[in-house]
């Protein structure tokens, strides 16, 4: 992969391995910071496909790594209405101005590091269909939708293990459609697959590290403060660089 045509990759690469390593760990957390990451080094409309590719396999991992641990029923109802939200996000993301990419990616991502999570969401009607297409649709213009749908999976009786990879088979079905769109409306990934396919290998590194435990060393009140310092660092570049764009 020559340096020049990645110059950033020295610092993407890593970036990939070691938010990999949180998601791999808790379930969410580290795309949320590689977008915020990536979109230091790629405009909103390269970006979005692009990260979507490494959450593909990121989330693909850890099905994989915990597939007998996969609560189907959820997944199959997650999936019929990602299609949905994918078929309704497509008639917007095309026509979407730049700038408004920009701006509303950095406040999104303040607003996921500055606002109260909730411990657990209500059970209603079509409820995973219903999160699958209204999750599927924002990631089409935020990218990284994970901790708006974790109270979802928190409020279902499932173990550690089955939260995880229930989550991940969801969101693979979201990256996978997300990217879908993209290439169908006429992004090229084709002049990127050196750097996706060596993040993709850092990433499948990080989470088979992630569920070895690693991060259990690190104290938790340390880890929430870095994390969101972090956030709140590159996601108010981002407005800036929003605002700058009107």
């Amino acid at each position: 992969m020559p340096a020049a045509m990645f110059p950033h990759a020295a610092v993407l690469i890593p970036a990939a391995f070691a938010t990999s390593v949180v998601s791999g760990t808790i379930g969410m957390g580290g795309g949320i910071v590689l977008l915020a990451v990536m979109a230091q080094y790629f405009p909103p409309a390269t970006l979005i496909p692009l990260h979507g590719v490494i959450q593909l396999a990121s989330n693909s991992s850890r099905v994989l790594y915990g597939f007998k641990h996969v609560e189907r029923r959820i997944m199959a109802r997650y999936a019929a209405g990602a299609a949905v939200g994918a078929a309704l996000g497509s008639r917007v993301v095309a026509r979407l101005p730049e700038s408004w990419y920009a701006l509303g990616l950095g406040l999104f991502l303040l607003a996921v590091t500055l606002l109260p999570k909730p411990k657990k969401a209500r059970d209603f009607r079509f409820k995973w269909a219903t999160v699958g297409a209204g999750a599927t649709f924002l990631s089409l213009i935020a990218g990284a939708t994970g901790p708006l749908i974790a109270p979802f999976f928190i409020h279902q009786d499932l173990d550690r293990r089955a939260l995880v990879a229930t989550k991940a088979s969801c969101q693979l079905f979201t990256h996978l459609l997300k990217v879908s769109v993209f290439v169908v409306i006429g992004f090229a990934l084709w002049p990127y697959l050196p750097l996706l396919a060596a993040m993709v290998a850092a990433v499948f590194a990080g989470n088979y590290l992630g569920n070895k435990i690693i991060l259990h060393r690190v104290p938790e009140r340390e880890f929430r403060l870095a994390f969101k310092g972090l956030l709140l660092v590159l996601s108010a570049r981002m407005v800036w660089l929003g605002l700058r764009a009107f």
